[in-house]
């Protein structure tokens, strides 16, 4: 595994977004610490020697703790262990790794700084190069403390969910954001950008400036003011269109604003803000496209009672089990 893949990895299980298959790669991971075959984020033999028996002995004390037995094997024990005896390793092997990354922060690499917004937030954060940041609700960012101070070394971000960034301006330090499988790379602008684990869509939006951007394996194109470039995750096809710069961030003024969006993405959103989940009994509803415009600030019933006189849907909350089930005809 790549230490690229490996920060990714503990990054989604530190902010609640981690996949059942994706726990399992970690899991994976570690296990192949135990016979040698690990790719440890260090080229120092003494470093990486000294890293691997503090992460290991951790791992065997705390799972010796929970009811196993630390000399025997654990690659295909774990597995067999009760659901909050699983949780508790996961929670284990995290801690241990985080103790490996505190480590090498003492050797003189910087710490990451992570910021997790909940549902229904907005937040905005000032990065140490005066760059600013407007966190959307259900998303998270991680950067360095000394962001911008490296000689010549990239300004670098990692984005879950959607973010909107003012960049300070530096010729001699890029900013680039890295948010799924999407790297966005400026020098000085004002652009938002989209990439929620699980939904079909990531997007980067230019509201003044130039950008960058590319995937795993090449550039997909370079954006300039009022364009949009929306990826595909499931294909890895990419589409550029003209927006209206003034509808792409309104979320940062505390508006819910949907200019052609399926149903499918309006409930996403919706959902993150109102911690609700949605549910299509239809499902040729959730391709229906709206345009829509609220204020964050309305109650969820409220919402609601709007959304039925808009849309001639009918939506039923089960406040039980934070949900919301939407029934009709489809588009007309």
């Amino acid at each position: 595994m790549t230490q690229d893949r490996l920060d990714e990895l503990i990054d989604k299980y530190a902010f609640g977004t981690i996949s059942p298959e994706e726990l399992l790669e970690l899991l994976d991971w570690y296990h192949s610490a135990e016979i040698g075959t690990v790719e440890w984020p260090t080229e120092d033999i003494e470093e990486k020697d000294h890293l691997q028996k503090r992460m290991l002995l951790r791992l065997q004390a705390q799972i010796g703790a929970v009811g196993e037995n630390p000399a025997v094997p654990a690659r295909r024990r774990v597995f067999r262990l009760g659901a909050w005896q699983v949780a508790a390793c996961l929670a284990i092997i995290f801690s241990s790794i985080w103790i490996a990354r505190q480590y090498l922060d003492l050797t003189g690499r910087p710490a990451w700084v992570a910021v997790r917004n909940p549902t229904g937030k907005i937040q905005a954060i000032r990065l140490p190069d005066s760059s600013e940041v407007w966190l959307n609700a259900a998303s998270a960012i991680r950067y360095s403390p000394d962001i911008g101070k490296g000689h010549d070394a990239p300004r670098e971000v990692y984005l879950e969910g959607e973010g909107y960034f003012d960049v300070a301006e530096d010729p001699t330090h890029s900013f680039v954001v890295h948010a799924g499988s999407l790297t966005t790379t400026v020098l000085g602008t004002r652009f938002d950008v989209k990439s929620f684990s699980g939904e079909q869509l990531a997007s980067v939006s230019v509201i003044s400036g130039k950008v960058k951007v590319r995937d795993s394996a090449r550039v997909l194109d370079v954006l300039t003011t009022a364009r949009q470039l929306q990826v595909d995750a499931r294909t890895g096809n990419s589409t550029t269109v003209t927006i209206d710069t003034s509808q792409v961030a309104g979320w940062r003024q505390g508006k819910l604003q949907f200019s052609g969006q399926t149903m499918e993405e309006i409930t996403a959103s919706l959902g993150r803000w109102y911690n609700i989940q949605f549910v299509f009994a239809n499902p040729a509803i959730s391709r229906c496209r709206y345009y829509l415009n609220f204020e964050n600030t309305i109650s969820l019933q409220q919402m609601l009672a709007a959304l039925k006189e808009t849309t001639d849907l009918s939506f039923q909350e089960d406040a039980t089990h934070h949900t919301v089930t939407i029934s009709g005809n489809g588009c007309n």
